[in-house]
């Protein structure tokens, strides 16, 4: 028999379509062989075997009628009973050896050529991807430069746009103030009117004022009071016609200025309208380049899609050719290994070959009458065996010792005391477990007392510190000895999730409250508070003195504080005074011998 051992890698299951049947089936037997043969499968010959065996699991295996037997790592031969072995059948297999080693070699050069083939091939493939690589970075290229273009002059027209809209705003402006200037005009047209009719009423208060004056010379001995009231008439007119003049000549300057703004602004509107032109036209240039590169960019990501979907066709031939390389490459490795096997086991066989020789000629012994002398079913692996055992064996006894009794009655003794120091060690380690073990339990029941009391304490006093809310203590983890304590604190109207969201009265309050919880659980003789109400208000310091209050009917409390509200609840009070500049004076007041001087 022969058992060969090689590695496989299978996934895959047996299809019950091509082989159900397992050697279970076949064999009848008083006995339940479900575990030795249920997955033994039988096949009708080895190719059938061979084929399924790849689809075998680790504990599955396959059997044929002429004795072949293999599963997923191993292979097991029965060989006929007249087989035989030795120098004659080891040269026979290393002739049959070397035929496979010629028919490898060949295998090998042709797998050679073939590797060569692929990789030229995989060469001109990868220039061709190169330069198709290069043209499609300089595609790429020149589309973001045709795209740059065509965003500036994207930028240009829209700027462009901007400023009709902006010339068209200014035109509006214009046609705005033309309309005044025309009312403005048509107003000082009125007022050159009016002019004109003053120095009509003029030339008329001038005629009345010469025929007054031929009156005058005429009545020469009127009165001196008409004299006078035609004085003053005169004055007032000439005054009038002063007055009018100014004002003729002022109206005759805003026509004048008028008509040159009006003139001006007739200029202006003919400026933009011919700008407004020639901002037409460019704007249509603007646009008919613009049209011709937005063509030349879908022509250009055209070009550069076909290029691209070239490059994936080559890319795709690419990585085919390197499968094929890297199959051929693993067919190649796989035939190297099988050739530096074949030639390790032809080179073992010369020498093993030599080496029988050689001790053949020392023992003057031929070869083939040393066969015949052989037992039938003697083989060299277990003679050879067999011989390393007994030489190993025989270095291990070593030369012999004298003193070995003597070194063994002392080991022995060392081995007794140690043992008992071993066995001592082990009992205090138990006995020091042991009380770990009853302090971490009167550990954990203590502090599970005392955290509960503090609990119970903290639930208490926080709301008749707050008026309200609620507030308790919470581990962190399940063993009590390895565990934080987290506070929870929910004054009232907050729902908050942590304290750290308090303000700073409210972390006192808290505090306050615990503190006084765990002193409640040990109390002593007397407290010392130092300035514990400085962040509260008037409100949470009532409630903190009436809880000092309360509690100092069994605890004398020393505080120190500058709010009058903590001062209220105070039996004695002691302080500093300084009535001179850098003296100070102690100064101790009894509260209620106060109140009671105070009522006499």
């Amino acid at each position: 028999e022969s058992l060969t051992l090689f590695a496989t890698h299978t996934q895959a299951t047996i299809a019950q379509g091509e082989s159900s049947e397992t050697l279970l089936n076949k064999v009848n037997a008083p006995w339940d062989l479900s575990e030795l043969l249920a997955h033994v499968y039988c096949a009708a010959d080895s190719a059938t075997a061979q084929r399924l065996s790849h689809q075998l699991q680790a504990h599955e295996s396959i059997i044929t009628p002429d004795g072949l037997w293999l599963s997923a790592g191993w292979l097991k031969i029965q060989r006929s009973k007249d087989h035989k072995t030795g120098v004659l059948q080891r040269e026979k297999d290393l002739r049959e050896l070397k035929q496979q080693l010629e028919h490898i070699q060949n295998n090998i050069a042709d797998s050679e050529d073939k590797l060569e083939v692929t990789e030229r091939r995989l060469k001109e493939a990868e220039a061709q991807r190169e330069a198709i690589a290069r043209r499609d970075s300089n595609l790429g290229m020149e589309l973001s430069l045709k795209n740059s273009e065509f965003s500036a002059q994207s930028a240009r027209l829209e700027q462009q746009h901007r400023r009709l809209e902006q010339i068209r705003h200014e035109q509006q402006d214009i046609n705005i103030e033309l309309t005044k200037t025309i009312a403005t005009l048509a107003e000082a047209g009125q007022l050159h009117t009016q002019a004109e009719d003053i120095m009509a009423e003029q030339e008329t208060t001038r005629q009345q004022l010469e025929a007054l004056n031929q009156e005058l010379q005429s009545s020469q001995h009127e009165t001196d009071h008409a004299v006078n009231e035609a004085r003053q008439q005169v004055f007032s007119i000439k005054a009038k016609i002063e007055s009018l003049r100014a004002s003729e000549q002022l109206t005759s300057k805003q026509i004048e200025r008028l008509q040159l703004q009006h003139q001006q602004a007739v200029a202006h509107i003919a400026q933009l309208e011919n700008k407004q032109q020639h901002t037409h036209t460019t704007l249509a240039e603007e646009k008919e380049l613009l049209a011709n590169k937005i063509i030349e960019k879908n022509q250009l990501e055209q070009r550069l899609k076909t290029e691209r979907q070239i490059q994936q066709d080559l890319e795709t031939n690419i990585t085919e050719l390197a499968k094929e390389h890297t199959r051929v490459q693993r067919a190649l490795e796989t035939e190297k290994e099988t050739l530096d096997k074949l030639r390790l086991d032809s080179q073992e066989s010369k020498v093993r070959g030599q080496t029988v020789n050689e001790q053949l000629k020392e023992m003057n012994a031929d070869a083939e009458q040393v066969l015949k002398n052989l037992p039938e079913f003697a083989q060299e692996s277990v003679w050879k065996q067999k011989s390393d055992e007994l030489s190993t064996q025989i270095e291990r006894l070593g030369t012999i010792n004298l003193t070995a009794i003597e070194e063994y009655k002392e080991q022995s003794e060392r081995l007794a005391f140690l043992n008992a120091q071993h066995a001592d060690l082990i009992e205090a380690l138990q006995t020091l477990e042991g009380a770990i073990h009853t302090i971490d339990k009167e550990s954990r029941l203590r502090f599970k007392e005392t955290f509960d009391k503090i609990n119970t304490g903290l639930q208490e006093k926080f709301p008749k510190l707050f008026g309200g809310g609620q507030a308790y203590l919470e581990l962190t983890e399940q063993d009590v000895l390895e565990s934080g304590v987290n506070i929870i604190a929910r004054p009232p109207g907050k729902k908050n999730s942590s304290i750290h969201l308090l303000s700073g009265g409210e972390k006192a309050l808290t505090a306050v409250a615990l503190v006084f919880s765990i002193f409640e659980l040990n109390p002593a003789p007397f407290c010392l508070l130092d300035e514990v109400d400085a962040p509260l208000d008037d409100a949470n310091v009532g409630r903190f003195s009436k809880m000092v209050e309360e509690m100092s009917a069994t605890v004398q409390f020393l505080y120190i504080s500058h709010n009058k509200v903590t001062m209220e609840i105070s039996k004695q009070l002691a302080g500093v005074t300084m009535k001179e500049p850098g003296v100070s004076r102690m100064v101790a007041v009894d509260i209620e011998a106060a109140v009671t001087m105070a009522e006499i």
